[in-house]
């Protein structure tokens, strides 16, 4: 796809995702590949929290079609690294 993948991280009791620095953030197939082309703060989920959005270059991510999973790896602005992964469903393949 020539488009964009929004991204996700969600702020819970343990973890406040403002404290994520979007300079430092990979995604992709193994979370090493894309940098983020565009990031907002927002309640994704309705719950009151902010949540931070990050939108990514689907052709930067090395996301292929049939992959069942993505990863996102980055640093808080004090320098704590967080990893994530989620299953993904890719769609349009031929």
């Amino acid at each position: 796809s020539q488009g964009v993948i929004p991204v996700a991280i969600l702020t819970t009791s343990a973890f406040d995702a403002t404290t994520v620095d979007p300079n430092t953030v990979l995604f992709g197939a193994t979370g090493t590949e894309a940098a983020p082309v565009q990031s907002a703060l927002e309640d994704v989920d309705g719950d009151g929290d902010t949540d931070l959005v990050l939108q990514f270059n689907t052709q930067d991510t090395g996301i292929q079609c049939g992959d069942t999973t993505a990863s996102l790896t980055g640093q808080t602005l004090g320098g704590q690294a967080i990893k994530g992964s989620d299953s993904i469903k890719t769609v349009g393949c031929e």
